[in-house]
């Protein structure tokens, strides 16, 4: 999956018409929708810099509320984005303590993590620390 880096974040909130509401550490948007709902986001100062793919399906579920296809044409075509929209579905997610055995412990990748079940992640992390220390 393709994640955007946080000036690409930007630019969405600019092309699909979020008004920037305030900076600190961040820049925080906020976009009304014709129904009343209020969406609200933020970006990191390091515009250059890439997101997780579930931290990015994330955003586009709980913040923009738009479908990862939407997202990408709106930059593409400078057009806002048509809601409704369908953003990801969320996904079962690893408990946090898993998720940093396998990414520190084992050195798995974001991708290789995110491929695993709970299941077989808690075997490999089980298998990881039965091991005897050398």
């Amino acid at each position: 999956m393709k994640t955007p880096t946080w000036g690409e974040i930007e630019r969405f909130c600019r092309v699909d018409g979020w008004r920037e509401v305030r900076r600190s550490d961040h820049v925080f948007y906020q976009k009304v929708l014709p129904d009343g709902t209020v969406l609200r986001t933020h970006r990191s100062f390091a515009g250059h810099k890439t997101m997780s793919p579930g931290r990015f399906k994330a955003i586009l579920r709980n913040q923009l509320r738009v479908s990862e296809e939407d997202f990408w044409r709106a930059l593409e075509t400078g057009e806002p984005v048509e809601r409704p929209s369908a953003p990801p579905e969320a996904e079962a997610t690893l408990p946090a303590y898993l998720a940093r055995v396998l990414e520190r412990e084992l050195h798995l990748s974001q991708e290789e993590i995110a491929a695993l079940s709970e299941e077989e992640a808690k075997r490999l992390a089980d298998e990881h620390w039965s091991k005897p220390e050398r």
